[in-house]
Formats: structure tokens, sequence, C-alpha cells
């Protein structure tokens, strides 16, 4: 669907446990959008959560949860 995330996309990634939506860019916003329907992140609560597929996507990267 979209496997090629862009570099904001996957910084988001990285992020998404402290991210707080209600803070975001309208452009973050759009990309966590992007990431909910491509299935990579989930909400949780007030925030979000990594998928199976946002994990694995970051892992076979060598992305680390701190490297955003």
């Amino acid at each position: 669907m979209i496997d090629d995330l862009t570099n904001s996309q996957i910084a988001l990634l990285c992020a998404i446990e402290e991210h707080d939506p209600s803070n975001a860019s309208e452009d973050q916003k759009r990309d966590l959008q992007q990431l909910i329907f491509g299935g990579y992140v989930q909400p949780s609560g007030s925030a979000f959560e990594l998928t199976a597929r946002g994990l694995a996507f970051l892992g076979e990267r060598g992305a680390g949860l701190n490297e955003a």
C-alpha cells in the first residue's frame, strides 16, 4: 500500500508512542492518517501505538524507536 514511506513518516513511526496529535502540524496529521490507513499505526486512547506491521517495518530497516 504505502511501502515507500517518507522520512517524516518514518520519524513519526519512531516517535509514535510519544506523539501527541493535538500538538501535531498539519503535515504530521496528514502523515499520521496515512500511517493509520496503511496499517502501521493504531489509536490507543489519546495516543497512538505501532501495529505489528509498523514494528516490522522499523525492524527491517534497523530503525530503533529512539532514532526519531
